[in-house]
């Protein structure tokens, strides 16, 4: 075999290590480079729509990297509705009528019941950008602290006040995760693609090959 039979061999041979190392590795790490994108811009926008502080809702995506066994990124988002209290914090707004609060306490009958109050429905809690009316603040059995709000079903008078995301937060991952393999993944998978050639030429040059 000739020098040149030689070196066709061993291009054949690193063509081949392309194949099975290098091409999976290099997806791997543009996709785990684009990933993190997708998270930061999905939040952000979010935030911004649903009037929620980034700090409060990052915390909701948790991220799987790629590897080259298996080159697909994983995002699990928590898409529950979120708690008012955790918001930020709760300020009680109380009715005023001619510079009197619209408030009464409440008060037992004589068969130990709580009678009606005379007035009522006049308190607000205000947390964050979001206002809830006719709500008040109230620890649960579980000993933790909730904004409650009165509502008028009789099986479920009072509830926890809560503000949607889900929708908003959908659609955001999509739109973002969607734009950035258009926009991002050719340009990063080229770069991760030269970075795992140099690599390899490398090992072979240290080889003697």
């Amino acid at each position: 075999m000739n020098s040149i039979d030689r070196e066709l061999v061993q291009a054949v041979k690193n063509l081949s290590a392309l194949q099975k190392t290098a091409v999976p590795k290099a997806s791997a790490m543009a996709i785990n480079r684009i990933a993190p994108r997708a998270i930061l811009r999905s939040m952000r926008e979010t935030s911004k729509v649903v009037k929620i502080k980034q700090k409060v809702i990052r915390p909701r995506a948790r991220l799987k990297k790629a590897n080259a066994k298996k080159p697909e990124a994983h995002v699990r988002v928590n898409r529950s509705d979120v708690p008012a209290i955790s918001i930020g914090t709760a300020r009680t707004q109380i009715r005023q009528k001619k510079g009197r609060l619209q408030v009464s306490q409440a008060k037992r009958s004589r068969n130990g019941r709580y009678a009606k109050r005379e007035l009522s429905g006049n308190t607000a809690i205000r947390v964050g950008r979001h206002k809830f009316e006719n709500a008040f603040l109230q620890k649960l059995e579980n000993g933790r602290w909730h904004i409650m709000q009165r509502t008028s079903d009789k099986r479920y008078p009072i509830k926890v006040c809560k503000v949607p995301i889900v929708n908003e937060i959908t659609s955001a991952f999509e739109k973002h995760s969607q734009a950035l393999i258009k926009t991002d993944m050719p340009k990063e998978l080229a770069s991760a693609m030269k970075q795992q050639v140099r690599l390899i030429v490398r090992r072979e040059v240290g080889r003697g090959n």
